[in-house]
């Protein structure tokens, strides 16, 4: 008995630490992906600028 309820309780652990660690990974590619798109967006608008300029 009791060494079903410590299984259980590894198990339950071990789940909790992987969903944690995926939550985690998950934001950190969330900012990056954010990240790259205010980077695509500023260099579009300076692009933008410098049609402008040339113009």
């Amino acid at each position: 008995m009791s060494n079903e309820k410590l299984f259980y309780f590894y198990l339950g652990g071990i789940m909790t630490g992987l969903t944690i660690l995926i939550l985690q990974y998950s934001r950190q590619l969330e900012t990056r992906n954010a990240y790259q798109q205010g980077t695509i967006d500023n260099q579009r608008l300076w692009l933008e600028h410098e049609k402008g300029e040339k113009w």
